[in-house]
């Protein structure tokens, strides 16, 4: 901004300040006719980016005025990476050599490269978020940010301000601008995690930024413009959504362009060594080395793995913990869960038709030993079992 000293309604050191509370990223230059050290002073202590005295040469003018702008986008730019880094988590590789993950490697070389949005299907604890970070590794996108939000985490009203941030005063407790993670993600990948939880609402303004790239901040009147690469992921079946009128069709049709399937961890334990294997290394990284028996690893093969590759990760680890001192993890280690025999066709189409062994059952009989294995702690349970604390709240509700 370029304010004067004197205008004809206020003061422009009272507009400065004025201005500083409500846009605090805004560079402001200082003209006067009259030189006063004073107000030179409580100019630049407000933030002011320079005071200048009439007259003022164009050809400095427009230097001065192109070097605020540069720091402006500099503070910016600051203030996206401080909430970027916030972010910032270790996580795994995807990682398995059965013919099923090969077919989804294949899938992920094909779209990597490219600026198509992706739909990710597959069971809870399948490893989604790791398909979208191989995609993003793969894509010209790879330096720039990779941004999350687990829509199935948040209430709505919470879920919006993440997506879009707002201005300072939108609501009650908006005491500062937020920058939202379309922004921070700007140039780089949003990943949207259980997109199927989404209310319609929100579902309609992602749609309009998935078609024009603009959005509005909570409470602002101008739109913000980004460049971003959309890679969503959902546990439920969307055709079902759909017909509930849960889900927006013209949204689907949007992001169905190129969609991958991950298979459950039952239908591809080829990779079950593998994964036990990576696991173990991770910890053999800290100092804990640990092999794991031949019955072990039969009582691991013929489990059906509900969790999919989240409880395997979460078995291994408690079987370490459990193992102590010994070099060897023996079948003792494991929770009484994996114990379940593995289940032939004949079974499995018993298991379709009976009262008794239903999926939500064991999904009640999992919860229940994972709480006791957590002493009770519905915040470690949560932690257990790779949900958040709100969606096991829900199940225990829902059993």
């Amino acid at each position: 901004g370029l304010f004067d000293i004197k205008l004809p309604d206020t003061d422009g050191v009272q507009l400065l300040e004025r201005l500083r509370e409500h846009q605090p990223t805004a560079e402001v230059i200082m003209l006067t006719g009259y030189a006063s050290v004073d107000t030179a002073i409580r100019s630049m202590k407000l933030g002011a980016y320079d005071y200048l005295t009439k007259p003022v040469k164009l050809s400095e003018l427009h230097t001065v005025i192109l070097k605020a702008y540069e720091k402006k986008q500099l503070k910016e730019k600051t203030i996206v990476l401080e909430e970027q880094l916030q972010r910032v988590e270790v996580h795994d590789t995807f990682i398995g050599e059965s013919k099923e993950i090969n077919v989804v490697k294949k899938a992920i070389a094909v779209v990597g490269n490219s600026n198509v949005p992706v739909l990710i299907l597959g069971e809870t604890g399948t490893g989604k978020e790791l398909v979208a970070r191989a995609i993003h590794a793969l894509s010209s996108r790879a330096a720039n940010p990779f941004v999350i939000i687990n829509a199935s985490n948040l209430q709505e009203s919470i879920l919006e301000s993440e997506l879009f941030g707002y201005k300072k005063g939108a609501f009650t407790g908006a005491q500062a601008d937020k920058v939202g993670l379309l922004q921070i993600a700007n140039t780089g990948t949003f990943f949207v995690d259980e997109v199927a939880d989404m209310g319609t609402p929100i579902q309609s303004k992602l749609l309009r930024v998935l078609e024009t790239g603009a959005f509005r901040k909570l409470g602002d009147t101008k739109e913000v413009t980004v460049d971003v690469r959309f890679i969503f992921a959902t546990n439920k079946s969307i055709e079902e959504e759909m017909r509930a009128n849960r889900f927006r069709k013209d949204l689907f049709y949007r992001l169905n362009t190129f969609v991958i399937q991950v298979p459950p961890l039952r239908d591809r334990k080829d990779d079950i060594p593998v994964l036990t294997e990576y696991f173990l290394e991770k910890h053999a990284r800290k100092g804990i080395r640990k092999v794991v028996s031949k019955r072990t690893m039969n009582l691991l093969m013929d489990y059906h793995w509900p969790g999919n590759v989240r409880e395997l990760a979460n078995v291994i680890e408690r079987a370490v913990l459990i193992s102590a001192d010994r070099d060897e993890i023996v079948h003792d280690d494991l929770p009484q869960t994996v114990f379940t025999p593995s289940f032939g066709e004949a079974e499995r189409k018993h298991v379709l038709t009976s009262d008794t062994l239903r999926l939500d059952s064991m999904e009640k009989e999992h919860i229940e030993k994972v709480l006791e294995i957590a002493g009770g702690n519905k915040s470690k349970a949560a932690r257990l079992l790779g949900i958040s604390r709100k969606k096991l709240y829900q199940k225990i509700d829902s059993h």
